[in-house]
């Protein structure tokens, strides 16, 4: 199926307000924040020993649900071959741009871009700023590898705007299936860090 990578960026800032770089789909920091901070005020041990990166590594490491929980909730698009042997690839879609191709969105491109997002963290933050989505930046910044197209599937915007597969809503079902155990997550690990510090301390 081709898309004009133009009229899908204008078509999404329309309905979402987005720019050029789309409308983020991820489990924001925001969400994150608040969950992290509910849960730490319930460490009712958590004492002066721990520092701050101990508890951003934690805060990161209860994240990888959330991953996992995106990745589930894409489906594999039927896709089309090309080429022979080790230079036979395999796209889902062309977005066209300039009346070329842009780019040849591959089969597991999305789900392979879904990771855990650190921006700049503010000084004197407890938590580093942390997202779960789909990257753009750095290695993803290839439109071959990165997951930029994810609001197109999200909000159905493939096909004129009439796209109805499997992974419209995928980004909302992950955050309802695994929001709050985000916080559930976090304070298992840092409660068992935290008991960990107290037997090293005995020893």
């Amino acid at each position: 199926m081709g898309a004009n990578a133009e009229r899908m960026m204008a078509s999404m800032g329309k309905r979402t307000g987005g720019g050029s770089g789309g409308a983020f789909i991820g489990f924001d920091e925001k969400d994150i924040k608040k969950e992290f901070e509910r849960a730490f005020k319930e460490l009712e041990n958590l004492h002066d020993g721990v520092t701050t990166a101990q508890i951003r590594r934690i805060a990161r490491k209860s994240l990888k649900p959330m991953v996992e929980s995106y990745k589930s909730e894409i489906k594999s698009l039927p896709t089309t071959s090309k080429g022979k042997g080790k230079t036979r690839t395999r796209s889902v879609f062309k977005v066209y741009r300039n009346g070329g191709v842009y780019a040849e969105i591959t089969k597991d491109q999305l789900k392979k871009s879904i990771g855990i997002i650190t921006s700049r963290v503010n000084r004197g933050a407890t938590f580093a700023s942390l997202s779960v989505g789909p990257r753009v930046k750095r290695a993803f910044s290839d439109p071959e590898k990165g997951g930029w197209f994810a609001h197109f599937l999200e909000y159905g915007y493939l096909n004129d705007g009439k796209y109805k597969g499997e992974n419209k809503g995928f980004a909302r079902r992950a955050k309802m299936k695994k929001s709050a155990g985000v916080g559930n997550e976090f304070k298992r690990l840092m409660r068992s860090f935290l008991n960990k510090q107290v037997k090293a301390a005995r020893i």
